[in-house]
This record gives C-alpha cells, structure tokens and sequence, in this order.
C-alpha cells in the first residue's frame, strides 16, 4: 500500500510510469516523481457501488438518469481507495459518499446546472445545505435534496471522529464560498479576464481541498496536531500538493468542462495567451505544474528531514493524494470525452509521465498569491 505506512516516497531520482490508463492525447505530460507503493484500498469497488446506491436512496437520481451516470463515470470508489489507502471500511465509505454527494453538488449547482450561472440562486442553496452540515438535526424545507445526503454524512462525522466535526463545518464553509466566487467568476459583466493570482488564491477552497485533505485523515484515523500543521512551511507544501492536484485535474477534464461550457475555473482556460490556443494554456499549465512539483519534492524532504514520525506521515500522506489523483484520473471515464458521447480528440493514446520537469526552477513564479511558497525552502532544515 501506498501512504501513511510504507509511504508514497518522493525523490528526485525516482521516477515511475502507471499501467492504469492512458494519459489523453492532446493533453502534454506533467512531471511527477511521486511513487507508489503499489497499491489501492482492497474495498474501494465495493465502497464506490454502496455510495451510489446510497445517494440513489435520497432521491438524488429520480428523473436525473444523467447525473447517475456522471457519478458511476466518477469511480468515486476508485478515487478514494487510492487516496486512502489504509483507512478502515467506515472511514473509507464515510469519504466515498462525501466524494459522491459533492460530485452530485458540483454537477448540478456549479458547472451545470441551474444555478451555475446565477450566484444568488447557488448562496440561496450553499447557505440552506450549510445550514443542515452544521446542525444535522434541522428538518429540510426546501427542494435541496442533497442537503439530506450532507446530514446523514454530518451524522456520521459526528459518530466516528467527534474531534474533526470543526474541520468538518468549516471545510464545507470554504468550499461553499470557493464555489461561490468561481460561479461569479462565470457570470462577471465585461468578460473581464481572470488574474492568475486570484484563481490559485481562490481554486483550493472551490476544489474542496481542505475538506478532502480532512477525509483522507479521518478515513486514516490521522490527524497532525495544530502545533505543527499551523507553521508556514508546512502551509506552503500543504498548499503545494493542493494545487498539483488541481492543476492536473484541470488539464484532464479540460474538454469535458469545455463540451458543458464550463471552463471558468479551469486554469487552462485562464492562461491561454490572447490570439492563443487551447494547446497553449496547457503547456503553460503542464511548466506551473512542474514548478511546483519540483519545489514540493524540496519542501517535502526538508519536513521529513525533521525526523517527527507524526510529520512524516502527514507528508506521506499528501504525496500519495498528489499520484493518487494522476492515476485515477487516467482511468475515470469521468474525463473522458467518449463516456459523454463526444468526439474523442483521438483514437490513440500515450502512457507514463515526463521524466524531467518542463520547469524546475526553484524560483518563485510572478504570482503574487502563491511566491510565499518559494520562501520556505530554507537551509535549516529544522525550520516548520
């Protein structure tokens, strides 16, 4: 298994290609140095397929066979298993049903559906499910059937780890506002273009990351205390990983996002040049991603060189959600363009990862959001 006990390991020197998809043409390949232990939760299939089931159980589907389809395209099982990939089986179906409600969410209220072009309609919704997360006794009074799903998972936090309930509401707080700010973003008079800065400073909380980051943990029975998770070069590689998955998740489901138009918070969108095209936002997506992970592998063997067990794991932890991610994306039909009966950008297919990052300088990019990041890499390698 790969994470918190043999640990995802990241080294320069190592690199490795997965033999579980295919990286989609069109889309460059992206460095990643990050390798698995070689394995995936032994129940994830089962979870994904209880987790679909128990959202069916709320309704969630009726009249919407697409949206079921989109969730059993999602392999939230999969997802979760490989990011979890020694959580109990509570723990990992507690984190697969999340997966599968906010997939559910973010189709139909962000990108899709009716409220993703109207930012008081979706804080009408994010404010009444809010509401629910955070006192899962309140009945529901309206049409949101996913608030339901939210307070039975609300419920279940509470049973299982009591101490992460405030992660837990606070996590969705954030996610709600990100999302917010990203349907803004697609609805702003003018067409004015989006700063790079403003979409890294607002794309972790509208990704979910820091909810997901804390069911990975709960899933693991894991938690890094305050006192050590409150330290800037700790945020900096936390923020780091964070983004690496974003921006790979972004280049992947670029054409899937672009059939739905709904590329507003897809960084491949945002960097393509005036007069550019879609290739070149990718490759100067694919040169970001690279410069992180690059200053990532440094940030993350300056933590481990602390020698803390309990840091060492959180770091584990993370990297295993960054490769994670890249090898369940490469086999979700979720992003693939033939599971939604568009024209694939080709019938051939290419596999494995770069072998050297497109970018590895160890400088900070001109962004203003994110430069803090570069700071942390210190000679003193005791430094949190």
């Amino acid at each position: 298994m790969y994470g918190t006990g043999q640990g995802a390991r990241t080294s320069d020197a190592q690199v490795s290609e997965t033999t579980l998809g295919a990286w989609p043409v069109g889309v460059p390949r992206v460095y990643c140095p990050i390798v698995p232990a070689g394995g995936i939760h032994p129940l994830a299939e089962t979870v994904g397929e209880r987790s679909v089931e128990w959202l069916a159980g709320f309704g969630i589907f009726d009249g919407e066979e697409s949206l079921r389809q989109q969730i059993v395209a999602s392999r939230v099982g999969e997802a979760v298993g490989r990011a979890a990939p020694l959580a109990s089986e509570e723990g990992l179906q507690l984190y697969s049903d999340w997966s599968a409600a906010a997939f559910a969410f973010d189709d139909f209220y962000c990108d899709m559906g009716p409220t993703s072009t109207r930012p008081d309609a979706f804080l009408e919704v994010a404010m009444r499910v809010l509401y629910r997360i955070e006192r899962p006794e309140a009945a529901r009074w309206d049409e949101t059937l996913l608030s339901d799903a939210f307070v039975d998972l609300s419920r279940r936090v509470r049973s299982l780890a009591p101490t992460m309930w405030p992660s837990w509401v606070t996590g969705h707080k954030d996610w709600m506002l990100g999302s917010a700010s990203g349907i803004a973003r697609h609805t702003r008079a003018g067409g004015k273009p989006v700063d790079i800065a403003d979409h890294l400073a607002t794309r972790i909380s509208d990704g979910a990351m820091c909810l997901n980051h804390a069911l990975i943990e709960l899933a693991e029975a894991t938690r890094l205390p305050d006192e050590l998770r409150g330290g800037p070069t700790v945020g900096a590689a936390t923020a780091a990983a964070y983004t690496l998955v974003l921006l790979a998740n972004d280049l992947v489901s670029y054409r899937r996002e672009a059939d739905a138009g709904a590329t507003h918070t897809n960084c491949v969108a945002i960097l393509i040049p005036p007069g550019g095209t879609v290739e070149d936002g990718m490759e100067k997506v694919v040169r970001l991603h690279d410069r992180i992970m690059s200053l990532y592998i440094r940030l993350s063997n300056q933590l481990k060189a602390i020698g803390d067990e309990r840091l060492r794991r959180y770091i584990d932890q993370l990297s295993t959600y960054i490769r994670a991610n890249l090898d369940w994306s490469l086999s979700a039909p979720r992003y693939q363009a033939l599971a939604y009966g568009a024209t694939p950008v080709s019938a051939g297919a290419v596999t494995g990862w770069s072998t050297e990052p497109s970018d590895s300088s160890l400088t900070a990019p001109p962004i203003a959001s994110i430069a803090w990041w570069w700071e942390q890499l210190r000679s003193d390698r005791w430094s949190l």
